[in-house]
């Protein structure tokens, strides 16, 4: 009889923190960047106050301190001119990091890990709303929005993964020794037909050369019928 093997499926991929680590560094990266844009709005009147004390210096030189106090007092009005350049650029850059960085984290997700999409169903939503919060001005671009919403992600993945390859292993283990169970079963069945079979033959030998025995008699040596 065949020996019918139990069906093994192959080991299911497992991501891990080692794994994923790359991908969060990138994301840490697009939102340290976005949040470096926030200097942008605060940046008009520190130049205004450096460009002041930098030109009164030179014409007067410190005044014992005099001079960066009324650049600190004046910067207050020349910020605010400088502020009317410098916030539009910051929310303008916060918005293009963000819009890279979801195109590029998205593009290192379909190519090193696609099976997120499966493993965790709502991760094309969490990852698109994780673009949204972090195109809101100023709020956004202090929340390391890609960060989290990654790290909560593949927080999901390892563990739907890990639980499937534990299940994996069990069931494997199984149906391996169910196939040893089956090996020795054969193997015995194997043995007994052959010991059936050297009985058989055996036996045939024996009354074959019984046989021969009775055939080999002459009739002189057959006793006298009374």
């Amino acid at each position: 009889m065949p020996l019918r093997r139990a069906k093994v499926e192959p080991e299911p991929p497992v991501m891990t923190w080692r794994k994923a680590a790359p991908v969060l560094a990138v994301a840490g990266i697009f939102d340290f960047l976005r949040l470096l844009c926030i200097f942008f709005w605060f940046l008009g009147p520190a130049l205004a106050a450096i460009y002041c004390v930098n030109k009164v210096s030179g014409w007067v030189g410190s005044l014992w301190g005099l001079t960066a106090t009324v650049c600190a007092a004046t910067s207050g009005a020349a910020g605010i001119a400088a502020s009317e350049i410098t916030i539009p650029l910051g929310a303008i850059l916060a918005d293009a990091a963000a819009l890279i960085g979801f195109l590029t984290l998205g593009m290192i997700i379909i190519m090193s890990n696609k099976r997120i999409l499966k493993t965790v169903t709502s991760a094309p939503l969490q990852f698109t709303a994780a673009f949204g919060v972090s195109a809101i001005p100023f709020i956004g671009s202090v929340l390391p929005a890609f960060t989290f919403i990654l790290w909560r992600l593949y927080r999901g993945q390892i563990r739907v993964e890990k639980a499937a390859h534990k299940k994996w292993g069990e069931e494997t283990a199984a149906a391996r020794k169910e196939t040893r169970n089956q090996q020795q079963a054969q193997l015995l069945q194997q043995q007994a037909v052959i010991q059936a079979q050297t009985a058989q033959e055996a036996a045939n030998d024996e009354a074959f050369a019984q046989t021969e025995n009775e055939e080999n008699i002459s009739p002189e040596e057959e006793p006298l019928a009374a």
